[in-house]
């Protein structure tokens, strides 16, 4: 979606892996070395305590099983509280706006994570949580997922979890136009029946008031049980269009990412993990109801195609129109024999793949791996311990910096940036201004 929105997703707390639960962020003093804003090396501190042609419309047919939402809730008798000013924070997920306004969601390991807004560029944080209701004493912490359009428009969803006293506790979509001061809930989104939870992954909105969200209810043996759910009307209702117990190919294997060019046209992938020897996307043509699978081309580097010893998967998906869209593959190869290190997986080949047919024909450039970041068509990001730059598409990259942690990065501009460090359980918020070639400490904290 380019530099129109931001899809953002944030998995903390309850966040899990195919059929395995993830150890909640700690305060561990981290060890990651970075620059400081006048290239001295330093340890990291702790930061706190993936020409657009005019369809016909066509609203999407019902077909079974979908399911309306009731109507909107009574509100919660108990509801997560906000922190008070001057305290150190730990952030899960930024999203940078502009160089001044942000959202963030985070607050302190062992709490409920809070929604967070800054106005200064990232050093003061204002907790504007919506009402949403406070979880057990005794129940697991909840997942937080964000969309935010700019200084003042976002959505937050959490997940839903099971209570041992009450059952499911109620999920709803809050939505806010005036930077948090005030939230909205949608109607009650209506989880699969027998769900064992409802894990929010994917969450995005388009300008003429279409959404999606997709959210994990339970696990198996190389499956990711999902349900998908579209709005119309900006998050204030939503439809269930795929249900886990469906006949639609899309519960097999974990996901990747979720995107919509507009009500009709999606795009869905996963990472099969070399089970199937044969990289898809899933695309959608009726809102979301009906998938089908896309395969795409294997690269030159692979003559043999997606097949053992090479395990290969899609991420980073990019839709700027219906036909045109992007998105990145990248490959690990297990070795016969261990590397010196002990290592039994190598990395590569990657490749970048663009379409502007709907994925009839493809463009393949090898790139150098990790995550997909664009500014607009030309300008990106390869988003890894090494960070590399393109000005041309894709077509040829350049090393910016070597890094030893891993970030979850927002760019506003080709020069200014944000990244979450993290180093296993350490985490710290650092800050470039020249386009990721150094980097630079951020200390947050709640806003008096």
């Amino acid at each position: 979606m380019g530099n129109r929105w931001v899809r953002i997703v944030l998995v903390v707390g309850l966040g899990w892996t195919l059929g395995a639960c993830r150890s909640p962020l700690t305060t561990t003093e981290p060890t990651l070395n970075v620059l400081d804003a006048k290239g001295t090396s330093t340890l990291l501190a702790p930061s706190g305590t993936p020409t657009e042609a005019s369809p016909e419309t066509v609203e999407p047919m019902p077909a079974e099983p979908l399911t309306p939402t009731p109507p909107l809730p009574t509100p919660a008798s108990s509801t997560i509280a906000h922190m008070p000013g001057g305290l150190a924070l730990t952030l899960d997920w930024i999203h940078m706006v502009d160089l001044t306004f942000g959202w963030a969601i985070g607050g302190a390991p062992d709490q409920t994570p809070r929604v967070l807004r800054t106005s200064d560029g990232g050093l003061h944080w204002t907790d504007v949580t919506p009402p949403e209701t406070a979880e057990p004493l005794d129940g697991p912490r909840r997942d937080a997922l964000a969309f935010s359009v700019d200084a003042q428009k976002a959505w937050v969803v959490y997940s839903g979890v099971l209570d041992p006293t009450a059952g499911l506790i109620p999920v709803v979509v809050w939505r806010t136009t005036d930077g948090g001061r005030t939230w909205l809930p949608s109607a009650l989104i209506e989880p699969p029946g027998g769900s064992g939870w409802f894990v929010p992954s994917e969450i995005g909105f388009l300008d003429d008031g279409f959404g999606w969200l997709m959210a994990a209810i339970d696990a198996g043996m190389s499956h990711q049980y999902i349900a998908i759910y579209t709005t119309s009307d900006g998050g204030a209702h939503w439809l269930r269009v795929v249900d886990p117990y469906g006949d639609q190919p899309v519960q097999s294997c974990p996901k990747t990412g979720l995107e919509f060019a507009n009500a009709r046209f999606g795009w869905l992938t996963r990472d099969c993990g070399g089970l199937i020897d044969q990289v898809t996307i899933e695309m959608t043509e009726d809102g979301g109801i009906n998938w089908e699978a896309s395969p795409v081309p294997a690269p030159a580097a692979l003559p043999s195609g997606f097949t053992y010893p090479y395990l290969c998967t899609p991420h980073s998906i990019r839709l700027t129109a219906v036909l045109e869209g992007s998105l990145a593959v990248s490959c690990r190869q297990y070795l016969e024999t261990p590397a010196a290190n002990g290592e039994t997986l190598a990395e590569g080949p990657h490749a970048l793949y663009r379409t502007q047919d709907g994925g009839a024909t493809w463009d393949v450039h090898e790139y150098p791996g990790g995550d997909v970041l664009w500014l607009d068509d030309a300008r990106g990001w390869a988003l890894g311990r090494k960070i590399y730059r393109t000005e041309d598409g894709g077509a040829s990259w350049v090393l910016v910096h070597e890094v030893n942690w891993d970030g979850q990065f927002t760019f506003v501009d080709p020069q200014n940036g944000w990244a979450l460090a993290r180093d296993g359980d350490e985490v710290a918020l650092v800050r470039t201004s020249n386009g990721g070639a150094r980097w630079s400490i951020v200390k947050p904290v709640t806003a008096p």
